[in-house]
């Protein structure tokens, strides 16, 4: 059993959900095919459609489910350069910085690291000139020390989708 607590949009907790062996029967399905019906999920888990509409609904509203989207390959639409960015930020302004970087529509993810980096940003941009304006504008923003940018030459492997950890037990 593991226990999910997270924030909403407004940073109100939301009281822990259990996630249980049931419930992660209709994730394991849903991360393989989030397009499925209730309908289909109750006839591929064996539980009643009333069930999965009630586990469903509440992992929706407590934040186990995040959303619903499609897989697009970034090439294919135009994003034909992705970056790894280390960060170094003035102290006491590391979650402003990484908020305000989130902003920028280019970002595909912020995160807040230990080692030699104070966060790492992962962009998809255009081209080189987008990563030029990208360099000159988003991350030479006030508080931001340093940056060390890497050019990724090629995606041997990437999951946009969050796997279920082994159960134990469940």
């Amino acid at each position: 059993m593991v226990l999910v607590s997270l924030p909403v949009l407004d940073g109100t907790p939301v009281p822990p959900m259990t996630v249980d062996k049931d419930d992660r029967l209709l994730l394991r399905e849903l991360i393989a095919d989030a397009r499925l019906s209730h309908r289909e999920l109750s006839r591929r888990t064996g539980l009643s459609l009333a069930t999965v509409n009630r586990r469903v609904r509440r992992m929706e509203e407590s934040g186990v489910i995040r959303g619903y989207s499609a897989r697009v390959d970034p090439e294919a639409v135009g994003w034909h350069l992705s970056v790894l960015v280390g960060l170094r930020i003035e102290k006491g302004h590391l979650r402003a910085v990484q908020q305000e970087i989130s902003r920028d529509p280019r970002i595909v993810g912020v995160y807040d690291i230990t080692g030699d980096w104070d966060g790492f940003v992962v962009a998809r941009l255009r081209d080189r000139r987008d990563l030029d304006d990208l360099a000159k504008t988003t991350l030479s923003g006030p508080h931001i020390l340093r940056t060390s940018t890497m050019v990724v030459l090629d995606t041997v492997d990437e999951h946009a989708i969050v796997p279920l950890p082994p159960s134990g037990g469940l």
